[in-house]
């Protein structure tokens, strides 16, 4: 494998050195199509042109012995089309829009005369593409540019889109019911994922960050949501594909801002419900771009610059109170009350690109771009209405990106690539505490958090450098690819966990009491590198793919794939001979070498009902692990970082341990990956109908299915098996559960750790989904993209990171020796979902008459999103631990199943009322705006306590919670927000 590893190495140095970078068909599109004579026969040899209107751009090729023509590797845009033939007129269609990603197609018909006479032809971009297999949307520039966007996250777009809701973890996507660390985004055909977190790079929206590349810098994107090409991969669920904007001949820019204020917002209802004012709050949004041409038709540039200064209000809180009657939780609400102290947080955001793009000749073109991110985010490690100023800290995104690009055009059918970029990802974050972390907790919710939160201070920094290659022709009726992606990552995670030391007290009383449930601590082991870790990872994927047309109407798409991800091993080898027995080995990751993912898809043409189109596929795909999982193998392993969890003898808080306790009822808990631990899979298919509704609309009924299997979970097994029991509910009488063997936790099979938690590719997953999507292009002054999505998700509790002992116990399964009896209704699991979005220019007023009238009523435009989704399911749940493993945040009631209770849907407007005002020519316009944010100012709960019962281990009673299923919080109230813009 070494012997591999290098000499692929070399080959990616050979190939830096000997060639320059290329756009990827992942940044660009293709226009296809066949030439016919009056008589409807083919006509073979036809040049036909396309021209790039925005830079002046040619490309040409000649059509095949059955009059097909394809041009591959085309930069978005729109064209100008011409097709000469000998004896034929030139046929000519102007204005031809080509989207990111698109396989368009435009057959022609010529007429029989001169060449030197021209025909003009009404021809553009059909709305359907005819020779598309896999299901995709993309989301326009005018879409971006005129959609109201709480935040200006371009990523959130995706969400207008079927299929795809947020990720129950805050920031991420969830595509086909996959998590949100099985998708993948990539940027002018570059990965730009930060696959330490399994994020997108400066972790995109995870409620720090708000975006690493500007709005304002994004021209458009392609949402591949299933049975995507071989050429795309290193993703189970959903691919990005996004485009940045380029200058052009004409010179244009822009100056924007945006303001938002207490005044103009309404108060959030659990503030209205306690009685808490308005808090503090302030955000302005500015920036602008700036592009156009240093040498007309050859060399172009494109600047952008986007500031984000948002100020927020944290207010500090208990969700829930004790009994009026329970005098230690009074007194700890006393003694607590000093920490409700509200604070501030602050998102700094600037974000710049530059972009050059330079035509060398007719056959070869250069681009590059560097992206620059710079981000403080105070107060931010661990905010939130149950973590005070003490327990939280400043979070850090420092981003660059270098992308390089070159295309090459050889001969008339062929196209080479290649492409370079550099990224380099740092993220550090700091710590507001010194004393160690307290989390108290009641009815199974955490009502406060003091002290040094676990994790801080702490830092993620990785360096990535990535070559793809790839050539593309035409060679009769087939569009061959065939290429090379080339990946390696270099990361160093600093990540102290538990090393100031954590208590839980699960309740008021238990705090006021001074009576612990569990404590916690890390320590570096001897000559070791203690917290520091280096989960580098080596990726190495290779592609070949077919589009086919078999027939005028029938098109064949297929492929393979092969992915490799080596991720370093872990460095320190635990020699517990029982660990050894089981297979376990701390310095092991297998390598999975075998992942080869076919792909199939077709696009069958039904000319007789009307301009629609019956596609589909089926694929294997693979995703990556993320390295903070590997990283986690890397420390935890009871060597080089002792994490210590006891729940007797504890040191008397506030205080810590000074080293190392002792004593054989003392054991550190550590993570290791199984012998045959495996890269995830799904198994995508799809079957669409997609029928053309006059010129410009289409309407898509669809199926999406994506089958999950060697998902990545955590589970302990250091446990013995659970024995089902009797207790009592109090009030109603006997009741059985399952309960591991143990007194003061679990008895431990292995006495020498606490928990011993594997990695394994043990969980599954199953998505259904049906959607209606309708798609109308901008004419007569509007555009729209509406659907309506069912799906169901059912799943094994599948998370890739679940990696922090107590922190993350709530994302294992209740019985981690039988998980797979937790198979329900999954995490991301939203029955229905609607949504529409529409863009309208009010163009009315230019027809009037009178000049006073048409200069006040014209140039309006009103936008707006509308969100409508059913319900998450989630899971009750019991504090006390009852089944005795040792993890509090996951146990259910008594014999009760996972994610049974349907939680409350999600209903919101956001929309735009915007001006366009002539500033002296039309040319230079200043864009006045007004937006509303749920504009209804709807309630949307989105927590609420989940805690049904209270177990008292010593009396094995279950005791009902009276705050059971109480709404404890909200999505943001309305907010208002004014903009102007000024462009030329």
């Amino acid at each position: 494998m070494s012997m591999l590893r290098n000499s692929l190495q070399v080959f990616a140095g050979l190939v830096c050195a000997a060639l320059v970078w290329a756009q990827s068909e992942t940044g660009s599109a293709t226009l296809n199509g066949s030439v016919f004579d009056p008589t409807g026969a083919a006509v073979a040899g036809a040049v036909v042109r396309a021209i790039h209107q925005q830079t002046g751009l040619v490309r040409e090729t000649t059509t095949t012995a059955t009059g097909l023509y394809a041009l591959v590797r085309l930069p978005a845009g729109t064209y100008e089309v011409s097709v000469e033939a000998k004896g034929f007129k030139t046929a000519r269609a102007a204005s031809v829009p080509l989207n990111v990603g698109a396989v368009a197609t435009l057959d022609f018909t010529l007429e029989v005369g001169a060449a030197a006479e021209q025909v003009t032809v009404t021809a553009e971009a059909p709305v359907v593409e005819t020779t598309r297999s896999q299901t995709s949307t993309v989301v326009n520039e005018k879409a971006i540019r005129d959609l109201p966007i709480n935040g200006r996250n371009f990523l959130d777009f995706t969400l207008l889109t079927p299929g795809v809701v947020r990720d129950p973890r805050g920031g991420d996507l969830s595509f086909g019911g996959q998590r949100g660390t099985a998708n993948s985004l990539l940027i002018d055909g570059g990965d730009s994922n930060n696959i330490f977190f399994g994020q997108a790079i400066g972790r995109t929206g995870a409620g720090r960050n708000p975006y690493s590349f500007s709005i304002d810098a994004v021209q458009e994107f392609q949402v591949n949501l299933n049975t995507y090409g071989a050429e795309m991969g290193r993703a189970g669920a959903g691919i990005i594909n996004v485009i940045t904007k380029s200058g052009t001949n004409e010179l244009h820019g822009a100056g924007f801002w945006f303001f938002r204020d207490r005044a103009l917002n309404a108060n959030l209802f659990t503030n209205n419900a306690r009685g808490i004012p308005r808090q503090p709050y302030h955000y302005n949004q500015f920036g602008g771009n700036l592009g156009g041409p240093v040498v007309k038709d050859r060399l172009f540039y494109f600047f952008n610059y986007d500031g984000q200064r948002n100020t927020l209000p944290n207010p500090v809180f208990f969700p829930v109170l004790p009994r009026a009657d329970d005098v230690l939780g009074q007194r700890a609400v006393a003694e607590l009350s000093r920490y409700l102290v509200p604070y501030t947080r602050r998102f700094d955001n600037d974000v710049y690109t530059f972009k050059a793009d330079w035509i060398l000749s007719q056959s070869r073109n250069l681009s590059l771009r560097y992206n620059a991110n710079r981000f403080t985010g105070k107060n931010l490690e661990n905010s939130g209405s149950t973590s005070a100023l003490e327990h939280t800290g400043d979070s850090n995104v420092n981003t660059d990106t270098l992308a390089a690009s070159f295309t090459q055009v050889l001969g008339t059918n062929k196209v080479w690539d290649s492409r370079f970029s550099f990224l380099r990802d740092d993220e550090p974050g700091t710590a507001n505490g010194d004393a160690p972390e307290a989390v108290v907790r009641e009815g199974n919710n955490t009502v406060l958090a003091i002290g040094r939160n676990n994790f801080s201070p702490r830092y993620t920094n990785s360096r990535r450098y990535q070559v793809i290659q790839t050539l593309a022709w035409t060679a009769g009726r087939h569009q061959w690819k065939l290429g090379g992606d080339l990946n390696f990552e270099r990361i160093e995670n600093f990540f102290p966990g538990l090393f100031s030391g954590s208590y839980t007290f699960n309740s008021f009383a238990d705090f006021a009491a001074r009576r612990p449930f569990s404590y916690s601590q890390a320590f570096a082991g001897p000559n070791t590198s203690g917290p520091l870790t280096r989960p580098n990872a080596n990726e190495y994927a290779f592609f070949v793919q077919d589009a086919w047309r078999v027939t005028e109407r029938l098109t064949l798409n297929y492929g393979l794939r092969y992915d490799l991800m080596d991720q370093a091993d872990p460095k320190v080898r635990n020699p517990d001979p029982e660990l050894l027995a089981q297979g376990l080995d701390t310095a092991r990751m297998n390598l999975d070498r075998n992942n080869l993912a076919p792909r199939f898809g077709f696009a069958w043409r039904l000319p007789s009902l009307g301009n629609m189109v019956v596609r589909g596929g089926y694929g294997i795909f693979y995703g990556r692990t993320p390295a903070i999982v590997t990283g986690t193998a890397h420390s935890q392993n009871g060597i080089q970082v002792l994490t210590y969890q006891i729940f007797s003898g504890f040191p008397e808080y506030p205080n810590r341990l000074s080293a190392p306790p002792s004593g054989a009822t003392v054991r550190p808990n550590i993570y290791v990956f199984t012998p045959d631990y495996v890269q995830p899979q799904t198994h995508q298919w799809s079957l669409n109908i997609e029928r053309q509704l006059g010129g410009s609309s289409s309407l898509t009924v669809g199926y999406l299915g994506v089958r999950g299997i060697h998902l990545t979970r955590s589970r302990d097994i250091n446990l013995y098996p659970a024995e089902l029991v009797t207790g009592t509910l109090a009030g109603v009488g006997p009741v059985q559960f399952w309960r591991h063997p143990g007194v003061s936790g679990p008895a431990r099979p292995n006495p020498r750790f606490g928990r011993i938690t594997i990695f394994e590719s043990g969980a599954d997953s199953i998505y259904d989904g049906g959607f209606i999507q309708w798609q109308k292009r901008y004419s007569r002054g509007f555009q729209v993209l509406a659907s309506y999505t069912w799906s169901h998700v059912i799943d094994t509790v599948p998370d890739a990171t679940s990696v922090v002992v107590g922190t993350d116990d709530f994302k294992n399964a209740q019985d981690t020796l039988r998980p797979n009896l937790d198979r329900g209704n999954g995490d991301s699991d939203v029955r229905h979902k609607f949504v529409f979005s529409g863009v309208w220019d009010l163009e009315y007023g230019r027809r009037l008459t009178n000049r006073v009238l048409r200069a006040l009523a014209r140039d309006y435009q009103i936008s707006l999103i509308a969100n409508v989704l059913s319900g998450r399911y989630f899971s009750p749940t019991v504090n006390g631990d009852p089944n005795n493993n040792g993890q509090a945040a996951n146990d259910r009631p008594m014999l009760a199943g996972r994610n049974i209770i349907e939680g409350p849907g999600f209903a919101a407007v956001d929309a735009r009322v915007s001006r366009d005002i002539p500033l002296g020519t039309e040319r230079l316009r200043l864009r006045l705006m007004g937006e509303a944010f749920n504009l209804t100012n709807r309630a949307n709960f989105d927590s609420f306590n989940r805690g049904q019962y209270t177990f008292n281990a010593a009396t094995r009673v279950f005791t009902p919670n009276p705050t059971f299923m109480t709404m404890t919080g909200t999505a943001p109230a309305r907010i208002l927000q004014l903009a102007a813009r000024i462009s030329f």
